[in-house]
């Protein structure tokens, strides 16, 4: 659930706004030594004791129609190898955190989206494109027990 401030509210209804609105983004997997912490800005981001590390990138989410797929497409400027060596080096799905912060308060999250896996990355001399997904939850199997006359004599 996302709980917008009122200072955001206010910036979002202003005719101008001097608080900027930032994309902070985790990337992490359990292979990794450590979480890949990226900020839509053009300084280093310090929020909840992470360091995000400022990064050309872009974010297209997906309608919020009861509809759609929950699908976003990232895209990152590949001006630096250090990302996509990280990313060659994982074979599963990553974790995803996209989190909105105003630039006065930082270490209060406006928007939260968890729970996002980069599936599909392709990538050029120019950009490296993902599309990430929300775990689906709803398809994951929950017990390895099968329903059958043997075991369960009296549900048939």
């Amino acid at each position: 659930m996302n709980n917008l401030s009122p200072e955001l509210i206010a910036q979002l209804f202003a005719q101008e706004s001097a608080d900027p609105f930032l994309m902070l983004v985790t990337i992490n997997h359990i292979t990794m030594p450590s979480p890949i912490y990226l900020c839509t800005n053009s300084v280093n981001v310090v929020s909840r004791g992470n360091t995000y590390l400022p990064f050309p990138m872009s974010v297209i989410l997906a309608p919020d129609d009861g509809e759609s797929s929950r699908e976003v497409q990232m895209t990152f400027d590949n001006v630096s190898r250090e990302i996509i060596d990280e990313l060659r080096t994982v074979t599963d799905p990553l974790d995803v955190t996209i989190e909105m912060v105003l630039a006065s308060n930082l270490d209060y999250v406006q928007i939260s989206i968890e729970d996002l896996k980069i599936k599909n990355i392709t990538y050029d001399r120019q950009k490296i494109s993902a599309r990430l997904f929300l775990d689906n939850f709803l398809n994951v199997g929950l017990t390895a027990e099968r329903y059958q006359p043997l075991n369960y004599p009296g549900l048939f």
